[in-house]
């Protein structure tokens, strides 16, 4: 939550209030419409809960641009790879290192964050059928900003535009950087299928995290005692599910989150429902060598959400598009933002297997 005062002029501001409508209220952390693609983002816990050796995954994400004057929308890319275990012998666990970066590039300022990440997790089997496990995540972000795009109010004399004119602001600018700490906690359930074509597994998942619980200083006046000039604490919630229609070749995957950070939150819900194009793949569970998603998801006062996805062996391949709902459509006419998400598992067949019981509960 940035609190530093700004006094510019109304492009600026308004370019402002579209960044802030993107998180349903005063935000400055990214948040991706295929959240699940980019777990490390969404909760510590999630690094390495997945049926396989490996994941990697690169989100792009393009939105405003219908607000922003000069097209200088907002511009997220981030990308994670994950390693299932790192102690082969521990069959009743795992351990996880993850890593993740990702880069942030706002408005005619080309306000920028620069963020890397590295995560820890480690998971606990319950029993066959659950898992519980816990994370930390440890990151540096660098923050800039370009003030040649700008203009101010003090540049306004006697109501003309003067771009020679001192701006006020002699202290504004100052890039800086940051020491960020996250945790989380997540659960994980999972029964396997009865036979290679039942198609009866479920698969559940819930999780809570906080991210910044450092609280770092952030201003770009150089401040870091001054009330306001520290990012608030977030907290993120989520449940998610894959539900096995039997005996057909359809799954539903119903979910929510919701995130609060000081003043602002974000509450997501939604489903998507998966088709099994070639259920003659070596594998079973949820890769059975192509599927189809079709998705559609609403972020409560801000938009409606459409997805599509495909999946073929070990990738996948997701676009979505954010459709204005907020009071921001009078300008964006509806248009939001634009986002593709590509990933690779790397799956291993010990883990994921048919059988009641025999599952791991991977989501």
């Amino acid at each position: 939550m940035r609190k530093t005062t700004l006094n510019v002029s109304k492009k600026l501001a308004f370019a402002a209030i579209g960044l802030m409508l993107g998180f349903s209220a005063t935000s400055q952390d990214i948040h991706f419409s295929q959240i699940f693609e980019n777990p490390l983002t969404l909760n510590p816990a999630l690094c390495g809960a997945f049926s396989g050796n490996f994941y990697a995954s690169a989100n792009y994400k393009n939105q405003w641009n219908s607000v922003a004057q000069n097209g200088n929308g907002y511009t997220t890319m981030a990308a994670t790879a994950e390693f299932h275990n790192m102690l082969k012998n521990w069959g009743s666990g795992y351990l996880s290192p993850g890593f993740y970066i990702f880069d942030d590039k706002s408005g005619d300022a080309a306000i920028t964050q620069l963020e890397v990440a590295f995560t820890l997790a480690s998971g606990i089997y319950l029993n066959d059928n659950s898992c519980i496990s816990a994370g930390l995540q440890a990151g540096w972000s660098q923050n800039s900003i370009t003030l040649g795009g700008l203009q101010w109010d003090d540049q306004y004399i006697n109501g003309m535009y003067n771009s020679n004119a001192a701006t006020g602001e002699t202290y504004f600018g100052n890039s800086f950087n940051y020491a960020d700490f996250s945790g989380g906690i997540a659960y994980h359930y999972g029964t396997g299928q009865t036979n290679m074509s039942s198609n009866d597994a479920i698969r559940f998942s819930a999780g809570a995290a906080m991210y910044h619980v450092n609280e770092p200083a952030i201003s770009y006046y150089g401040q870091t005692t001054q009330p306001g000039t520290q990012l608030y604490i977030k907290y993120t919630g989520y449940m998610n599910m894959q539900i096995g229609v039997p005996n057909t070749n359809l799954s539903v995957l119903p979910a929510l989150i919701y995130y609060r950070q000081g003043p602002a939150w974000e509450f997501n819900v939604g489903t998507k429902l998966r088709y099994t194009l070639n259920p003659e793949s070596k594998y079973t569970g949820t890769r059975k060598g192509t599927a189809l998603d079709l998705g559609i998801y609403y972020r409560v006062a801000d938009a409606a959400i459409a997805m599509v996805g495909l999946e073929y062996g070990n990738y996948a391949l997701g676009v979505s598009y954010d459709f204005n709902t907020s009071a921001l459509t009078t300008a964006s006419h509806g248009a939001g933002g634009f986002e593709i998400s590509l990933h690779f598992l790397n799956v291993n067949p010990f883990i994921q297997t048919t059988g009641a019981g025999s599952n791991r509960s991977m989501f």
